[in-house]
């Protein structure tokens, strides 16, 4: 018994609950500013009007669903939209980066002294010759034909770092950079041009400002001649051009740009780490180190190479901060600590050159870092056993160097030619009474006069996606920010007074939401109405207003006075006064 009390119990509170709910819902279809809602509790419509309309509301509200989940989408896969322009002048970007390597990383007459500090130490020539021949596996890793404990022999004998026996090995820049020119005027090469390390090794730069805070260079252990110091004129560095700051052309074509004439002496090679004399030019951003993202040409002797360099840039606007990270997959230079001049480029390189020391314990030495272990020739076997592992890298926001690309940044497109010397007549500045056999000559300069902009920028701010939200609502719905303010009122409201235990007995009058217009009595009820209440027959129609939760609660006739009068008397427990209105056609 008890158990089917409980039961009877549960399922009148249910019944309650969802009358309850019923009725809730109807009070807000017939008051909301939505469109079509209302026509679901007008009394006059028959059922299948009501189920039309609410077919209606239904395919309303799921089309205005799916317009906002596809706008929703669309902002979310493609939060970015570009902009391509065309005529922005050349002179607004800089003039890269131009790095000269000599494909011999062991100058011979350079190792011949060495040679012999070695042979008075007890390492003969034929070791000696073997250790040179091997150094460059340095920057080109691959089976080396030393032994490790003569190399480690020799590395002590001669008292250097690896770092600088590599650079006391390179031909100087000043014997292999003959002529220079800059926008047509002539400079000493020692004074414009520096060597610097990239992924080829020591190299000679030309408008190089990466780490420029690392001065390269040594005193000379033997080779007084060779210091790249005292070849260099007393002109300030902020008036030469490359030296002082980032340089720009002010237009296009050959003459607008650099000029060098090179002789890479292939008589005085030992160590190539390229099958043929000749050297490697690398062109790249001033800012980054030039390892990835490069563009690299080789110059033969005896050879003419042209360099057509055309811009292109990548510009983002201030808008695109308030996205996060993992939708603009850029990051803005501020946005990068305790780096002012941070590149995706040089981050790669970083990464992959930590993933080197992480399995070997060393950097390359061409890497400038002078926090770790310099790799040697001991270390190859190592470096070859992880090569696929360490040049490998994985672009995406979580990998474990956090390298994303720039918001801004400049790019460089390379088109090269290289023609044979032959003797024409020609004479120029650059030219003029070199041997053509031996030298090399190089031209970089911009192509065009203008530049390609990409300019990145929201597809839509939040304001435009609200509004969009709003339009889709306003179509599908007939709905405002009002409607959602009524909604959110109405049910807060509700959920005070159920919380409180509050009905509406408790309020002086009812809520208008809550009050309906009852239908005229009819004549014969209106006259037995009209007779008890003393009132003139000739002011029909009157309708009733009552309370919608009295007439629920009572659920009585109310085709007689009796009931009316009765409805009177309980109304206590919802209207202080149950008052009649008399409202004419």
């Amino acid at each position: 018994m008890r158990v089917h009390s409980f039961r009877s119990i549960s399922r009148r509170k249910r019944k309650a609950i969802s009358q309850c709910l019923r009725e809730k819902i109807k009070i807000y279809c017939k008051n909301t500013t939505l469109h079509g809602f209302r026509y679901l509790t007008v009394h006059q419509s028959t059922i299948i009007e009501s189920m039309l309309w609410f077919l209606v509301c239904i395919m309303s509200i799921i089309f205005c669903i799916i317009l906002m989940m596809r706008l929703w989408h669309n902002f979310d896969e493609n939060p970015t939209a570009t902009a391509i322009s065309t005529t922005n002048p050349i002179w607004n970007i800089y003039f890269p980066g131009v790095t000269i390597c000599n494909n011999n990383k062991v100058y011979n007459p350079h190792a011949k002294i060495f040679g012999n500090i070695l042979s008075r130490n007890g390492i003969n020539h034929s070791q000696s010759e073997k250790f040179f021949v091997s150094l460059m596996k340095l920057t080109r890793p691959d089976k080396t034909d030393v032994d490790n404990l003569t190399a480690t022999r020799a590395l002590e004998v001669l008292g250097f770092t690896v770092d600088r026996l590599m650079y006391e090995l390179m031909q100087p820049c000043k014997t292999m950079l003959l002529r220079c020119a800059w926008l047509g005027q002539k400079f000493n090469c020692s004074d414009i041009f520096k060597a610097v390390k990239s992924r080829e090794g020591y190299c000679c730069a030309f408008n190089y400002h990466f780490n420029l805070d690392r001065p390269y260079g040594y005193d000379n252990y033997d080779l007084k001649n060779s210091s790249e110091e005292s070849d260099r004129s007393d002109i300030p560095s902020e008036e030469l051009p490359g030296i002082g700051q980032i340089q720009k052309a002010p237009g296009s074509g050959r003459d607008v740009g650099l000029a060098v004439a090179l002789n890479v002496e292939g008589e005085h090679y030992k160590s190539s780490n390229r099958p043929f004399a000749g050297a490697t030019v690398l062109i790249h951003d001033p800012k980054d180190y030039p390892d990835i993202g490069i563009h690299s040409m080789s110059v033969l002797p005896g050879h003419v190479m042209g360099i057509g360099i055309s811009g292109t840039t990548t510009e983002s606007s201030q808008d695109l901060r308030q996205l996060p990270l993992k939708r603009r997959m850029c990051l803005f230079q501020d946005e990068v600590r305790g780096n002012s001049n941070y590149s995706f480029q040089s981050c790669v390189s970083n990464c992959i050159y930590m993933r080197v020391h992480k399995y070997c314990g060393c950097l390359p030495f061409y890497y400038p870092n002078e926090n770790s272990r310099t790799c040697f020739l001991t270390d190859i076997d190592c470096i070859l056993n992880h090569r696929r592992i360490v040049s490998t890298y994985e672009t995406s926001f979580e990998n474990e160097c956090n390298c994303l690309p720039q918001c801004s940044d400049t790019f460089y497109d390379v088109v090269s030619e290289s023609i044979a010397i032959e003797d024409v007549g020609y004479n120029s500045e650059i030219t003029r009474d070199l041997d053509n056999k031996n030298a090399s000559f190089i031209y970089v300069y911009f192509r065009d006069i203008s530049y390609i902009e990409y300019r990145k920028q929201n597809i839509m701010s939040w304001d435009s996606l609200l509004a969009s939200f709003g339009g889709i609502f306003g179509l599908c719905l007939g709905g405002s920010v009002i409607s959602l303010v009524e909604l959110l009122y109405y049910i807060v409201r509700e959920f005070f007074y159920l919380r409180k235990g509050s009905t509406s007995a408790k309020r002086n009058f009812p809520a208008a939401s809550e009050l309906f217009l009852s239908t005229p009595l009819k004549d014969s009820k209106w006259k037995k109405f009209n007779g008890q209440r003393g009132m003139n027959y000739n002011e029909r129609p009157i309708y009733v207003v009552a309370n919608r939760k009295l007439l629920r609660r009572q659920e009585k006739n109310y085709n007689d006075s009796s009931s009316i009068t009765t409805i009177n008397n309980n109304s206590n427990v919802f209207l202080r006064k149950l008052k009649f209105q008399r409202y004419y056609d």
